[in-house]
C-alpha cells in the first residue's frame, strides 16, 4: 500500500504493527487488542468500504461510543483517504439529521445501542484486504462539528498534516513512551478524543485504556489497577474526582502527568491535584486547530498557575487589535 504523502496517519498503524504486532494497542473493559490486530481490523474495514463503493475523499459517519472498532474505521479511513465524521450520541435525532444532511456521507455506521437515533449499517465486517489509495498529506481525515460559533454546528475538517503535526508538537511538550498507559475517557466525536493522546499513543506503541464514559470511582481505581500514566480531561473530570470520597486514599504513584483543556481549571483545583503528586499540564485548544494551540509545560504548572501556556512547537499565535486570538500553522484547518 502507497502513500502519496509523508505525513499520512495510515502508516502509523501499519509500521507499529509490523514492528511490534504481539503488544496491545487498546484495553476496553479488559478486550485486549493488539497492533496487529488492530492493524487487521482496519484493512478489513477499509475492503468494505471499497467493496461499498467509496473512493478517495468520501465520507464515513458513525455513531457510536468509544470501541475498538471504532478506531479500526478511522485509521481504514486514514488508509483509503476516506473522511470520518465521528456523530455525537448526545444529540437528538433532528440535530444529527443536520449533521447527516450537512456533511453528505457516503455510508453511515451505527452502533446496536444508538440505532434509534439514526439508521444506518451496523458496526460489523469480515477479513479483506485493504486497497492501495495514494493518499495525500492534505486529504481530509476527520470531519468534527464545533458548535464553537453562533449558529447551527460548523464542520470543520482536519486533513492528515494537521492531525500529524499537532500530534508531533503535543510529544514534544508533553512527551509520551512506548510504556505509557494513557485512560481515555474523552468521547471520539470529540477532537481530543483522538488528537490528545489516543493517536499519540498508538504512534509510540503505547497502550490506551479506553473507557465508554466517565465515572469517578472507577476511574480511579483504574489508575490504580492498569497503573495509568497519563490521561486527559475538561476541569468538570478532575473536580469530581478530587471531591470523591476515595480521592485521597487513592494510590495515583503511577499517574506521571494529567493534561487538562476545554476551560480554565480554578487555582484550588489546581493544588488540590498538586498535593497528591500530580502534575497537572494545562493548556487552550480548539477544533479548528486540531486542537493543540497553547500549553503550560510541567515545569511552569506550579509557578504559573491559572495560565493556559505558550504556543506549542510550529504554532504561532498572536492578538488582534479588537482582541481576538489569532492561529497560525501546520494544525490549522482548511476550512
Amino acid at each position: 500500500m502507497s502513500d502519496g504523502g509523508r505525513h499520512t496517519l495510515g502508516r502509523w498503524l501499519r509500521d507499529r504493527a509490523r514492528a511490534t504486532p504481539d503488544r496491545v494497542a487498546i484495553d476496553a473493559d479488559g478486550r485486549l487488542v493488539t497492533y496487529g490486530e488492530l492493524d487487521a481490523g482496519s484493512d478489513a474495514w477499509a475492503a468494505h468500504f471499497h467493496g461499498a463503493g467509496l473512493r478517495r475523499g468520501d465520507r464515513v459517519a458513525t455513531l457510536t461510543g468509544n470501541t475498538p472498532e471504532h478506531v479500526q474505521v478511522f485509521f481504514a479511513c486514514a488508509k483509503s483517504g476516506l473522511v470520518l465524521v465521528p456523530l455525537s450520541w448526545r444529540l437528538a435525532a433532528p440535530e444529527l439529521e443536520y449533521q447527516l444532511q450537512d456533511s453528505e456521507p457516503s455510508i453511515v455506521l451505527v452502533e446496536e445501542e444508538y440505532a434509534d437515533l439514526v439508521a444506518g449499517d451496523p458496526f460489523r465486517v469480515e477479513p479483506g484486504v485493504a486497497p492501495d489509495v495514494d493518499v495525500s498529506d492534505d486529504d481530509g481525515l476527520l470531519l468534527i462539528y464545533t458548535s464553537g460559533t453562533t449558529g447551527k454546528p460548523k464542520g470543520a475538517l482536519l486533513t492528515h498534516a494537521n492531525c500529524f503535526w499537532t500530534n508531533l508538537s503535543l510529544d514534544l511538550v508533553t512527551p509520551m513512551a512506548e510504556d505509557d498507559v494513557v485512560l481515555q475517557v474523552l468521547p471520539q466525536f470529540h477532537c481530543g478524543g483522538w488528537n490528545v493522546q489516543p493517536l499519540l499513543a498508538w504512534w509510540k506503541g503505547a497502550r490506551v485504556v479506553l473507557e465508554r464514559g466517565f465515572d469517578p470511582a472507577r476511574v480511579l481505581e483504574l489508575i490504580e489497577r492498569k497503573r495509568v500514566t497519563t490521561i486527559m480531561g475538561v476541569p468538570a473530570i478532575y473536580l469530581f474526582l478530587a471531591q470523591h470520597p476515595g480521592f485521597d486514599e487513592a494510590d495515583l504513584s503511577s499517574l506521571r502527568r494529567a493534561v487538562v483543556g476545554g476551560a480554565p481549571m480554578p487555582e484550588a483545583l489546581l493544588e488540590r491535584w498538586a498535593a497528591r503528586g500530580v502534575t497537572v499540564v494545562q493548556g487552550y485548544g480548539l477544533t479548528e486547530g486540531a486542537p493543540n494551540v497553547l500549553c503550560l509545560p510541567p515545569e511552569d504548572a506550579a509557578r504559573k498557575l491559572g495560565f493556559a501556556g505558550k504556543p506549542y512547537p510550529f504554532v504561532d499565535v498572536d492578538l488582534s487589535a479588537d482582541g481576538e486570538l489569532l492561529v497560525r500553522g501546520p494544525n490549522v484547518f482548511p476550512g
